[in-house]
């Protein structure tokens, strides 16, 4: 109960603060509203088309959660985040107690860990599937050691079968290989391979198959084929032998890791290395080979294992980790709890040191609307984007300072209980005006919203919207509408030469050199979205005649000689229009999320085509959007039937809305 007061207070009053933020809010957030309009559950869709990227049981839990009286809106998602994070706070407990053997003090004590770990509190406030992911394989964890340490434990085995099943259609195949892995790592090193052999652990296999083919088959059956086929390909295979994207080298995880364990990697100097390796400690290691103290052996093989797998995949990304923090949290609690006195003290008082130097930071960052040009001219445009519009900087750095000076003058550094106390009260006094003030004040750069809902107006109006080189879905959510997405010169030409009144949003860059682009195009928006500068621009009237031939020698498309647009064939060709989804409400003045949408009655969504790969999450250890990157272009998809009118009033449009979907970059 402590835990949980303590993870409300840090979670419980910001659950409306902010936009949704660039990328996986925004696209997670038009997978599930797709999924309430149009009645399709069973495969997510962006932007109109299939998306292979996720399974759809996490949105299956925002459907539930979207069920509580007052839970509307964007906040239905902060509020999946918080709810996840809690799960994974009570598993931890529960690893704790039932798996590593600890009483309620080091049970509690790994608790306190995890809610003083910035990285966690961090992506309990932004949006996505992993903390539900890691609360269920974590009792995967807990349900495999209880069962694998019996003869025979049918009431233990299969809920960890069907839990590594459901982690599966929660994310991906780690939530398979995890507890597996762990599981066979334990039976080798207890010396009972033969446990495998029995049939609690045939029956929970078969039951973990059937589930995750219960699935396939329904997809497959619904025709989705392609889709599958483009799930095991592509999103299973190439991205663990090949990626695409994020594709990092071997020591990413160990450059990292410590980075978002902060602030406990700072006690490996102060922790007994030499008795770790000492005669009496290899006895009692070895010693778990007979069942003497185990569970902290399963722990650890636990942890070995997925980091190893997570290694040798080609794919590496921070928040891949976070099935790794429960066993990190357990872990680390037994030892700063084992520390002697002048280890506690050194390692609290560090800890005092590095936020004191925080402190320092955050009050220049105050300071910063009075920096001079020589300073301002040090710094990337997209560093001065944020910077300049960051609020609350001078009320963060005055609690770091105040809590920087308990723990060095006021706690007894020499007992590691009140230091982890004082470090959850003082992440708990920091979380709350960060998410109340400072990440609602990034919304202008970390949110697409303002140059989405100036899209959605366009769309309204009759423009035909269109976005060059951007990743899939980054419009859709706040416009209310789907996006003729494109990744080709090509067709940029052949919408521009097709529709009169258009409305285009590419990158700064791309628009600048864009050189054929049509006389009458004007810019009306523009705006950084994380690290990149972003242009809106719109077409109103009859189509003007083509630019000068191309730079290689091929002339641009012109009208016919009726005047009528030129055909376009092929993958140039626009799509049929798209469902409309609902409109976001109007903006409240105080700058929070859009109310909650009046779901719109569109056609189903497209049938079988292959989705884009798109970048899945942070590549750095920082939660919340991160810098985009460029990802090869795919087919284009299978357009989306043309729908019957919507009621009156829910984000319906007079023109097409939503042609096919190209890879975006």
């Amino acid at each position: 109960m402590p835990l949980t007061l303590i993870y409300a207070a840090q979670t419980a009053f910001t659950l409306d603060a902010r936009s949704l933020w660039f990328s996986d809010e925004i696209r997670h957030g038009n997978v599930y509203e797709t999924m309430l309009a149009t009645g399709q559950w069973l495969v997510p869709h962006l932007n109109g088309i299939p998306y292979p990227d996720k399974p759809p049981v996490y949105f299956w839990f925002l459907g539930l959660l979207d069920a509580i009286p007052g839970v509307d809106g964007p906040m239905v998602f902060q509020l999946g985040a918080a709810v996840s994070g809690l799960l994974v706070l009570w598993a931890t407990y529960a690893l704790a107690r039932l798996v590593a053997g600890c009483d309620k003090r080091e049970s509690f004590a790994a608790g306190l860990v995890l809610l003083c770990g910035m990285y966690f509190l961090g992506v309990t406030h932004y949006a996505r599937m992993d903390l539900l992911f890691a609360a269920v394989i974590t009792l995967a964890h807990i349900c495999m050691y209880r069962g694998l340490r019996l003869p025979l434990a049918f009431r233990w085995v299969i809920p960890a079968f069907a839990l590594a099943a459901v982690a599966t259609l929660i994310k991906g195949p780690f939530g398979l290989a995890f507890p597996l892995l762990a599981g066979l790592a334990y039976g080798l090193w207890r010396g009972m391979p033969r446990r495998l052999n029995r049939m609690d652990v045939a029956i929970g296999g078969g039951i973990m198959l059937a589930t995750l083919l219960a699935w396939v088959g329904a997809v497959w059956f619904e025709g989705y084929a392609d889709l599958i086929r483009n799930i095991l390909r592509h999103q299973i295979v190439d991205r663990a032998t090949a990626a695409w994207h994020h594709e990092q080298p071997w020591w990413h995880y160990l450059a990292t890791l410590p980075v978002a364990w902060l602030p406990f990697t700072l006690v490996l100097p102060f922790l007994p290395w030499g008795r770790a390796f000492s005669p009496a400690s290899m006895r009692s290691v070895l010693a778990t080979r007979k069942g003497q103290g185990d569970g902290m052996a399963y722990i650890w093989l636990a942890l070995v294992t997925s980091f190893a797998l997570l290694t040798a995949v080609s794919i590496k990304i921070v928040i891949y980790l976070l099935p790794l923090f429960p066993l990190l949290a357990v872990v680390t609690a037994r030892a700063l709890l084992r520390l002697n006195g002048f280890g506690s003290r050194m390692y609290f008082g560090l800890t005092a040191l590095v936020l004191f130097v925080l402190a320092l930071g955050l009050g220049a960052a105050s300071l910063w609307q009075w920096a001079p040009d020589m300073v301002r001219v040090r710094f990337q445009p997209q560093v001065l984007a944020l910077l300049d519009i960051a609020r609350g900087a001078p009320i963060l750095a005055g609690i770091t300072l105040v809590f920087a000076v308990l723990l060095w003058k006021a706690v007894d550094r020499s007992r590691p209980e009140g230091g982890l106390l004082t470090l959850a009260a003082f992440v708990t006094a920091l979380v709350v005006p960060a998410a109340l003030f400072t990440a609602p004040s990034l919304d202008p750069v970390m949110s697409p919203r303002a140059q989405a809902e100036l899209m959605g107006e366009y769309i309204r109006k009759g423009y035909h919207p269109v976005s060059y080189k951007v990743y899939s879905g980054t419009y859709t959510y706040y416009a209310g509408a789907n996006i003729e997405e494109l990744s080709d010169e090509d067709s940029l030409r052949a919408a521009t030469a097709v529709f009169p009144q258009l409305v285009v949003a590419m990158r700064a860059d791309r628009f600048a050199e864009w050189a054929d682009k049509p006389a009458d195009l004007r810019e009306v928006h523009r705006q950084w979205i994380v690290d990149r500068e972003y242009v809106l621009a719109e077409r109103s009237g009859p189509i003007q005649p083509a630019q000068p031939a191309q730079s290689d020698g091929t002339a641009t498309p012109a009208p016919g000689g009726d005047g009528s647009a030129p055909a376009v064939t092929g993958d140039q060709a626009p799509a049929p229009d798209a469902p409309a989804l609902p409109q976001p409400a109007p903006a409240e003045s105080n700058g929070t999320a859009p109310a909650a949408h009046q779901p719109a009655q569109p056609a189903q969504p497209a049938q079988p085509g292959q989705q884009p790969a798109t970048p899945e999450a942070p590549a750095v250890p920082l939660p919340g959007p991160q810098p985009q990157d460029n990802a090869p272009a795919t087919p284009q998809p299978v357009p989306v039937p043309t729908p019957p009118p919507p009621p009156p009033g829910v984000g319906a449009t007079d023109t097409p809305t939503a042609p096919s979907t190209a890879q975006a970059q």
